[in-house]
């Protein structure tokens, strides 16, 4: 199985997580069987992605064939901020259909999915009001043990600093992009001073081909005899970093697990440190929101 970080509050995380987005139906229930098959015991979700239930469905008939409860996997959804004033309300009630959905009596991990709703623009005044609603709409679900923990994704410094005014419980994590040519190192050593699992999206961005031609990353994954996706897995668990793996092939999931075993010299580590190109693939801009 996968070897976990401990989160600020003391609750255990798989270092690698399934993750989930565009997964749908025969595709959706295939990967994660062989997902559980290989050790996988983190899933990654949202409510933006419309699976919550497929995964749940799927995490149902599943886990049996594995001796396995769902109490044994660690499921992360996420949640856009609300617009409007009724956010605890409507916090509450997306909690509760998705404890129905994937079948739990409390989840894991909830993230403010991203610094902004989804029916705002990214220069609205607004933002902040409804990022210090939802949070505190998180907290109190924190508090009636509807979640373990909770966290927030696409936030930059700035964000994180504002939630100081406001907050009682510290974000457990912040999911971001992340790979060998997007390393946010500002953003990486705050989240890591600050006690803040810092976890990627997108490590291999999205199949851009850029980053998967790397020279770099070619030879050394020449050198080990497998996948520069694999390479790139290795390098951001062995940074410290947590890491969501999307894929809807059970063949690249059981591939992708290699990467917990995998480990890079201190020389190989250090030149991957060198490839950054301050580059996003993704369309993600949470620095770009007010």
């Amino acid at each position: 199985m996968a070897p976990k970080f401990e989160l600020r509050n003391g609750q255990k995380m798989p270092k690698i997580a399934l993750g989930t987005y565009l997964s749908h139906g025969q595709d959706l229930f295939n990967v994660v069987d062989k997902a559980l098959s290989v050790g996988y015991r983190s899933f990654d979700t949202a409510k933006y992605y419309e699976n919550e239930k497929e995964l749940g469905d799927a995490l149902k008939e599943l886990l049996p064939r594995y001796d396995l409860k769902i109490e044994d996997v660690f499921i992360t959804t996420k949640i856009f901020p609300y617009s409007g004033e009724n956010a605890l309300e409507l916090m509450t009630k997306d909690i509760n259909q998705s404890l129905e959905n994937l079948g739990r009596q409390y989840l894991d991990l909830v993230l403010i999915h991203y610094p902004r709703p989804l029916d705002t623009g990214d220069k609205d005044s607004r933002n902040a009001m409804y990022r210090k609603e939802s949070w505190l709409a998180l907290e109190k679900l924190h508090a009636d043990s509807k979640v373990l923990s909770i966290g927030v994704s696409n936030y930059e410094i700035c964000h994180i600093e504002e939630m100081r005014d406001y907050l009682t419980i510290d974000p457990a994590v912040n999911q971001v992009e992340y790979h060998p040519h997007f390393q946010r190192k500002e953003l990486r050593e705050y989240c890591q001073i600050n006690n803040i699992l810092f976890q990627a999206f997108s490590p291999l961005g999205r199949g851009n081909k850029t980053l998967l031609n790397d020279s770099t990353m070619v030879r050394i994954a020449n050198t080990h005899q497998t996948s520069v996706a694999v390479i790139i897995l290795a390098w951001i668990m062995r940074g410290k970093n947590g890491v969501v793996a999307k894929t809807t092939s059970g063949e690249r999931a059981g591939e992708n697990f290699k990467s917990v075993t995998l480990k890079l010299t201190d020389d190989e580590f250090a030149r991957i440190n060198e490839l950054d190109l301050a580059t996003p693939y993704v369309e993600d801009r949470g620095w770009e929101v007010l």
